[in-house]
């Protein structure tokens, strides 16, 4: 097997970020998607067993909210959680624009600390469903928004770990294609998304 790198050119989508989180021991037991939509994450590898939530009913998955899941406390290995991460809009409240219903924010005008909370409320719901030494497998992006870096990756790692919940275990990259902006550039576009890998750590929250 060629080594697993962090920042593989050859990793531009989640389907081949999937195989490298197979390859290295990540998807092993019971594997629960808790975002389906339409499965693109198992085109390269599809664990046995695995079971798949969507808030859509139009998804072949059982319909659940990934902050209430019907799953017993402790029964699953892995989470792989996709949550609605793009930062749409500025702080002055502009809209979000049509490509936003695929990225799950679409429908209205979110704030940054409300994208966030829903995904700490998701990231809890992970914890309490896992078995301790369970892993979260969480996609996320650094994002520009209102001339504001918004470190997302290192923002939920970095909470889940002073938690005491969470132990940090790795980080894999995914080559993106960034959208160009109608606007003038003034910082660097982001070219890469990020799988952060926490592990559950025993004792209560």
């Amino acid at each position: 097997m060629s080594e697993i790198l962090a920042l593989d050119p050859a990793r531009t989508d989640n389907a081949k970020l999937m195989l490298d989180c197979d390859r290295l021991g990540y998807l092993n037991g019971l594997v629960v998607d808790v975002t389906y939509n339409a499965g693109r994450f198992w085109r390269d590898v599809l664990p046995w067993g695995m079971m798949r939530f969507d808030i859509d009913p139009q998804w072949d998955a059982q319909v659940a909210d990934f902050r209430d899941l019907p799953l017993v406390a402790g029964s699953v290995d892995t989470v792989v959680f996709d949550p609605p991460y793009k930062l749409n809009g500025t702080s002055t409240g502009a809209g979000p624009s049509a490509l936003d219903d695929g990225y799950g924010v679409g429908g209205g005008y979110q704030s940054v600390a409300e994208i966030h909370t829903l995904i700490f409320e998701g990231i809890d719901e992970a914890w309490r469903v896992l078995r301790v030494g369970g892993l979260l497998l969480l996609k996320c992006q650094a994002q520009q928004n209102a001339g504001r870096m918004n470190d997302q990756p290192g923002m939920f790692a970095g909470r889940a770990v002073a938690s005491r919940a969470w132990a940090d275990v790795d980080r894999l990259h995914v080559l993106t294609k960034p959208r160009k902006q109608p606007r003038k550039q003034r910082t660097a576009r982001s070219n890469i998304s990020t799988l952060v890998v926490l592990r559950k750590r025993g004792g209560g929250r």
